[in-house]
């Protein structure tokens, strides 16, 4: 059964009438997140979180979502089903637009799945962002919100101003590692979380890999938590500079942080 492991709410003023406007969807491996954001301060206001450990896949969500969540009584300007998963390619735009050719691209680098759903989103420069949404997540979501649009957490990354330099986005089980360079990503990769020594030498690796200099280089975290990622503080010693977003300490993060204190805050909505 999916269980509820978040559902804090505050008085939101969005709208007159105290409606949501944008909810922001992030999925994971086994795990719905749901983000609502305030229009007028400008940010996530209220989340809930979902994780899944239940044999008969995500069905049971959905009677739960129906009968139980606020979520699912507010009205919304836009919604955003938001996938953050590590099978993710940026490759050149097709000029064809053949969906098969996507296809065998993302199947030869993550191998044949079957009952999933091919998703392509152009960006700038002739590249592509390509992934697959499973079908058992792609009705449970439709049906209960049945507005929505897909796009994946690299592509909401890559949309915002991120300075040049490596970044490092923490999660509960892995990290995001993307390097920017000349306003673009040249580089991403999921890590799962595993030693620190080991931590540290994957990042490192990379900027070998990449011939980039670490003293030379700017490094920035976001998501950073001193009980989880103590790892950082040794990795950050090669960088030339850090910069360290940590969890808000106000607003509803920090009641977040008080009454669940261990729940290891990760940024799912950080558009």
């Amino acid at each position: 059964m999916a269980k509820k492991k978040i559902g804090i709410y505050g008085q939101l003023e969005s709208t007159p009438n105290h409606k949501v406007e944008d909810l922001y969807i992030v999925v994971e491996d086994h795990a719905i997140h749901f983000s609502v954001k305030h229009l007028v301060e400008d940010k996530y206001v209220a989340f809930e979180s979902f994780m899944n450990n239940d044999a008969n896949g995500w069905s049971p969500l959905l009677a739960y979502l129906q009968n139980n969540s606020k979520l699912m009584h507010a009205v919304y300007q836009n919604i955003h089903f938001v996938m953050n998963d590590p099978q993710v390619l940026i490759t050149k735009t097709n000029e064809q637009k053949n969906t098969s050719f996507y296809s065998n691209e993302l199947a030869m680098v993550f191998g044949q799945k079957q009952d999933q759903e091919l998703m392509i989103n152009e960006l700038a420069d002739q590249r592509s962002i390509l992934y697959a949404i499973p079908d058992s997540l792609q009705t449970l979501l439709t049906r209960a919100f049945p507005t929505g649009k897909w796009s994946h957490y690299i592509q909401k990354l890559m949309a915002t101003r991120l300075e040049e330099g490596i970044h490092l986005f923490a999660f509960e089980q892995f990290f995001i590692t993307l390097f920017i360079q000349q306003n673009q990503v040249q580089f991403f990769h999921y890590f799962s979380e595993e030693g620190a020594t080991q931590n540290v030498y994957q990042v490192l690796n990379i900027c070998k890999q990449l011939s980039i200099p670490p003293a030379q280089t700017n490094i920035h975290l976001t998501g950073y938590n001193t009980n989880d990622h103590a790892w950082m503080e040794e990795l950050v010693q090669y960088f030339l500079h850090a910069t360290v977003h940590e969890a808000p300490h106000k607003g509803v993060i920090d009641t977040l942080n008080k009454e669940y204190p261990n729940h290891g805050y990760a940024p799912y909505f950080v558009f």
